[in-house]
């Protein structure tokens, strides 16, 4: 908490609704708390002036929302607006598979608000490391910053680009013309592919679909005889 107040660390607040989202705002003005950055932000849309205004940042769902019900309200736009209002706007992913492909995910902000380029390229670059607070180390290809980088063989934000290198503190960690071909480069079509939800446990394929569910319709069982 102390090094909250004197501005060391970063507060990232997990936040949907524009209501906590001006709470915490409020809260962290009457602390004299300047450095804040929003998770998620459903409805950062509604408040984008305020964050704006406070200087808050903000990383982003491209188009997740109504998954639950304090999530319920959102727009595609959401990434657009909080941009066009000056706000440092990120776009993120909590998905396992996503996280692999923001860039897809930061080319949505194009068809859905019309950023140009580099507006669309910061979401998933040199805003990121804002909010973390290491712009001066990546972010950007810059003289003096570490040398992440990663090579595609069409625009980055096209649909159809396919991550060609990448290369992390100027070593080649990826190279998909030389490394040895697997499942992340070339899917065999005649070796079978296990559905998602069957594991193979003694050379058995097990079900988890309804994993854990047993005890759930055995209590509501027993309480409506209640």
């Amino acid at each position: 908490m102390a090094d909250i107040l004197k501005g060391n660390i970063i507060i990232h607040c997990h936040s949907y609704r524009a209501d906590e989202i001006n709470m915490l705002m409020n809260v962290c003005k009457d602390f004299g708390v300047k450095k804040l950055c929003f998770q998620h932000v459903n409805e950062g849309f509604k408040v984008a002036p305020e964050l704006a205004a406070f200087g808050a940042g903000a990383s982003v769902f491209s188009d997740w929302w109504a998954y639950k019900f304090e999530v319920y309200y959102s727009t595609a736009f959401n990434a657009a607006i909080l941009t066009k209002n000056g706000v440092v706007t990120s776009i993120n992913s909590d998905d396992a598979g996503m996280i692999r492909h923001l860039f897809h995910e930061a080319g949505k902000t194009q068809r859905y608000g019309q950023l140009s380029d580099d507006e669309a390229l910061a979401l998933i670059t040199i805003n990121p490391a804002k909010q973390l607070g290491v712009a001066d180390r990546i972010g950007s290809i810059e003289v003096g910053k570490e040398g992440d980088i990663a090579v595609f063989d069409q625009h980055p934000l096209s649909v159809y680009a396919i991550p060609q290198l990448t290369i992390i503190d100027g070593i080649i960690r990826f190279d998909r013309q030389n490394d040895a071909a697997d499942m992340r480069l070339s899917v065999d079509p005649s070796q079978p592919v296990p559905s998602f939800n069957f594991e193979d446990n003694l050379h058995q394929h097990i079900d988890r679909c309804m994993q854990g569910t047993e005890e759930v319709w055995k209590y509501l069982f027993e309480s409506g005889k209640k």
